[in-house]
């Protein structure tokens, strides 16, 4: 009681009113240093650009181009084993021959003899060769839908990337205005105390405060760094100023309807065509193993010429067609363990199927949700923070005259920056739900990239809160 009539008396009253004129500036710094402003020049890097640096230098997304390079490169090879073979061959020798008891004078003579010859072979029936060219297309097609995957898990990585720099950028801003402003704060409550409208503890209090003011803008600094590390690792350059979003409205998922969302993942999804192929080549695979038993029936023709023999008159020339039959009988279990073990995958990759299957509806259905929760969730957020603002404020003005501690106007300036930072999060968050969204239906592309960056802007000076949000808000 002695120290709340203290604090009311009023010659305690008239001394804080007079120091009302030094502060006077905090209220500027109150709408001014804790308001959004983006430092960032107008030539300031967009999303599409970052994007396209990541894209030519990505070694993911050149593995999956290269891998594909390679199965079109075996399709080809087996395509080859039904095509006709021709091959050539020639030689030369130097030959010497001793031979007794064929006339009655033996022979012995050096001679030299060459020969060549052209060789065909035109497979006719062979069932596991067709069988590995259907086998070797779907696998091309595996390739394709692996590179469109890839393609989209890079805009996804960018896009979270981009906005985690930017969030981390926000909260650095946020706690250096924090510091800034309790920065101030210290120094009034010194000169309160000076003036004897003050006490020690108010000075300990906000020299506290301060203090970890300070520890947490060296955090937001050192969680810029990172970010735009993880940025760079994408890039492979170095990352400048980025451009951050302008006012947007919120917007929940188009359709309004979860099922023609999961339909599209199901149809679109490239990581589960991928694995629909994949399944398809396990299952060729099988039906190859089963072809091992069948005959297999090739044309086999050729000309072969021989010049040269230990009889200097006699040359050689030959010419031949034909069919060759073939048909394994006993191969020591071999066909019957390739069948047994081409099955086997085959089963295993109809349960990987069906658990990929169920994850992406799961993740298609989540990814729904979350965005429809964002619109809420930022409008939540953007309410919240004008009314810490309010807070703040009036808090202020009661310390200014007395009616309030300095701990409820340090804690109402901590709430306020608590606002600011929940309202930043849940406002690139936003926008990444989108791209999740498109993500898990597997419909991401280059022009979802462009959308976001038409929403961004390098402005002077930006609102805490954007006219399209407040207009929410107010509905």
């Amino acid at each position: 009681m002695e120290h709340f009539d203290r604090l009311h008396h009023p010659g305690h009253y008239l001394k804080r009113c007079r120091m009302a004129l030094k502060i006077a500036s905090v209220t500027v710094l109150l709408t001014t240093c804790l308001a959004f402003r983006s430092p960032f020049p107008a030539d300031a890097e967009d999303l599409l650009t970052i994007y396209r640096q990541a894209s030519v230098s990505s070694p993911v997304l050149a593995r999956a181009r290269s891998l594909l390079q390679a199965d079109e490169a075996s399709g080809s090879l087996a395509e080859s084993a039904l095509l006709p073979k021709i091959g050539a061959d020639a030689g030369v020798s130097r030959n010497k021959v001793d031979i007794t008891g064929f006339t009655a004078e033996s022979v012995h003579t050096t001679y030299t003899g060459s020969n060549y010859g052209v060789t065909l072979i035109q497979p006719i029936i062979s069932g596991r060769d067709w069988v590995a060219l259907r086998a070797s297309r779907a696998k091309v097609r595996a390739g394709e839908y692996a590179v469109s995957a890839a393609e989209q898990q890079l805009i996804l990585q960018v896009s979270q990337a981009y906005f985690e720099v930017l969030t981390a950028q926000a909260n650095e801003r946020v706690a250096g205005g924090r510091r800034d402003l309790l920065n101030k704060i210290r120094d009034q409550a010194g000169a309160f105390l000076e003036a004897g409208a003050g006490t020690i503890v108010e000075v300990s209090e906000a020299e506290a405060r301060l203090d970890a003011a300070r520890s947490d803008l060296i955090r937001e600094q050192n969680a810029v760094r990172i970010a735009v590390q993880r940025l760079k690792r994408l890039t492979h350059q170095p990352v400048g100023p980025l451009l951050d979003l302008g006012a947007f409205q919120p917007e929940g998922p188009r359709p309004d309807s979860v099922d023609p969302w999961v339909k599209a993942a199901l149809e679109n999804q490239p990581l589960l065509m991928q694995a629909r192929e994949e399944l398809r080549i396990s299952r060729d695979q099988v039906e190859i193993a089963l072809r091992e038993r069948w005959p297999r029936l090739d044309l086999d023709a050729g000309y072969n010429f021989t010049e040269g023999n230990f009889l200097p008159t006699i040359d050689r020339e030959e010419l031949h067609a034909g069919l060759v039959f073939s048909l394994p009988i006993y191969r020591g279990g071999e066909i019957n363990a390739k069948i047994r073990q081409a099955r086997a995958q085959a089963m295993a990759g109809e349960y990987e199927l069906e658990d990929l299957t169920d994850r992406i509806r799961l993740d298609t259905e989540s990814a729904f949700l979350n965005l429809k929760d964002s619109v809420s969730q930022l409008r939540a957020e953007t309410r919240a923070l004008e009314s810490a603002k309010i807070s703040m404020e009036a808090t202020h003005r009661g310390y200014e005259l007395g009616t309030v501690s300095i701990v409820d106007y340090l804690d109402s300036i901590q709430n306020h920056a608590n606002a600011q930072r929940n309202y930043f999060i849940s406002r690139y968050n936003h926008v990444l739900n989108r791209v999740r969204l498109k993500t898990a239906a597997g419909v991401l592309g280059v022009k979802d990239i462009e959308a976001i960056n038409s929403m961004l802007t390098p402005p002077s000076v930006k609102p805490e809160t954007d006219d399209s949000s407040k207009k929410e808000v107010e509905k």
